[in-house]
């Protein structure tokens, strides 16, 4: 059988799956079916070994800095790899030298776990783990000796009234210090970077970049088949040791790994890749940004020429909330954003653009800048599909936009908008008769009258027969 019509059947043995440089790698799952099929000969192994890994996960371990280089380097294999999605959950390493605020650290998470618990429905819950009570109270004990540690009110002897939670704790501070250490290498001097750059480009399909933090893969894994006994400390030993987004580093008064977070796609530039699709899920800037150049904003836009598809998600602590933590608003890190955003948008290639961008809203003053006038000073040669959630804009930026499409859009979907000036009423009017085609949205607006109306009021206006939206 000739070699092309057998990798015709390999693809057919994987099955469908989505588009992975439009879509990601969220749904993408493990092809089984090719994980068996390698293993029939090694004629099959060959045709269909490209099929093994649309998507590779890299975190800040070496362990996983290793299996992406060793993946980028498969002379079969790498040839399939479409997506890398860099995960930036860490270890502090403040928090692996200090056992007290380690303690309080360990407290919190159980905490969070234990009222998550108690906000399940029982039933469902002793389905997955079994006895949902005792789940519950040994999680409270625990949280409760670690915070009695943390605050210095039990002595190193007793440990409240389980001696065994000093044994676990010490264990769970043994751990996170040994990741702490290991991440710490690797992050050091911009080798990370460097190794997922090089990785990308020996890749030749690789064309889709994934920026997030707590995408589920590396969350603690509470679902199981049977009960946590007495025993089982693991159960409470992996919410212990949960690795932190960077938005809860900055709520814990922590620092941030040393990485050149947002710098990722113009290093990939520089080593001879061109991205096609681009998401950032993050929930708070590095402490180590700094102020975007004229000459490093150009750069960043010479790496997006080819892009497509962009996601930004920016859902973290609100910036103005940090005001609660005694720190000032910083105005340079949402200048940062706002032209870094800028930058990466600077292409006529793109088709699909998504932003969720609830960090710049703060609820008692309102939005903290519009992002409007950054779609209106482009014109939008290829733009399809437009999805906007949180975002703050003037009516005349709405009505420019349309202005500069130079096609119909097939789908804008506009969620939590804001409009800081003009009405409603007259912005309606401008999403009817915009060049709109299968399906346009709009729910949860504020801003203009809105501000005036009462929630039925708004409801009777903006929601549909169909469902929670107004839509057209």
């Amino acid at each position: 059988m000739p070699e092309e019509i057998l990798v015709r059947v390999c693809e057919c043995v994987k099955g469908w799956e989505p588009d992975v440089l439009r879509y990601g790698s969220t749904f993408v799952r493990s092809p089984s079916n090719i994980k068996n099929l390698r293993l029939t000969c090694w004629r099959f192994c060959n045709t269909s070994s490209h099929l093994l890994l649309p998507f590779v996960r890299v975190e800040l371990k070496q362990a996983s800095v290793e299996h992406l280089n060793t993946v980028s380097r498969h002379p079969t294999i790498s040839k399939g790899v479409r997506a890398v999605r860099v995960v930036l959950d860490y270890y502090d390493y403040e928090l692996a030298n200090d056992f007290a605020l380690f303690a309080e650290y360990s407290a919190a998470n159980l905490g969070d776990h234990a009222d998550f618990l108690e906000c399940m429905d029982s039933e469902e819950f002793e389905d997955r783990v079994g006895n949902n009570m005792e789940t519950i109270r040994k999680t409270r004990q625990l949280e409760n000796s670690c915070l009695s540690f943390a605050s210095g009110a039990v002595d190193d002897a007793t440990f409240g009234a389980n001696p065994s939670h000093r044994k676990l704790l010490q264990r769970a501070h043994e751990e996170y210090r040994s990741r702490a250490t290991d991440q710490k290498q690797v992050c050091e001097s911009g080798a990370f970077v460097r190794i997922v750059t090089a990785a990308i480009g020996r890749m030749p399909r690789a064309r889709r970049l994934e920026l997030r933090e707590h995408d589920g893969y590396s969350a603690p894994h509470w679902k199981r088949t049977t009960p946590p006994c007495a025993g089982d400390d693991d159960y409470f030993l992996c919410w212990m040791i949960r690795p932190m987004t960077w938005d809860e580093g900055r709520q814990w008064v922590l620092g941030t790994p040393h990485i050149d977070l947002l710098g990722l796609p113009g290093a990939g530039h520089e080593a001879g890749t061109f991205l096609k699709s681009l998401e950032i899920n993050i929930t708070s800037l590095p402490e180590s940004h700094d102020v975007l150049t004229a000459e490093e904003m150009r750069s960043l836009s010479m790496s997006v020429q080819q892009l497509k598809n962009i996601q930004i998600k920016l859902r973290g602590y609100r910036l103005a909330n940090l005001t609660e933590l005694g720190h000032a608003l910083d105005t340079a890190e949402l200048q940062y954003l706002r032209n870094y955003i800028d930058a990466v948008l600077n292409t006529h290639s793109i088709e699909s653009l998504s932003l969720d961008l609830e960090c710049f809203l703060d609820e008692d003053t309102g939005p903290l800048t519009d992002l409007g006038s950054l779609m209106t000073f482009r014109l939008w040669g290829n733009l399809e599909e437009v999805s906007w959630r949180s975002v703050s804009l003037y009516q005349k930026d709405m009505e420019r936009f349309f202005q500069q499409l130079r096609k119909p859009l097939k789908f804008l979907h506009l969620c939590g908008v804001r409009l800081l000036d003009g009405s409603w009423a007259d912005t309606l009017e401008i999403l009817r008769t915009a060049p709109t085609g299968y399906e346009v949205t709009l729910s949860g607006p504020s801003g203009a009258e809105c501000e005036d109306l009462s929630e039925e009021e708004i409801n009777k206006i903006f929601r549909s027969q169909s469902g929670d939206y107004w839509g057209k």
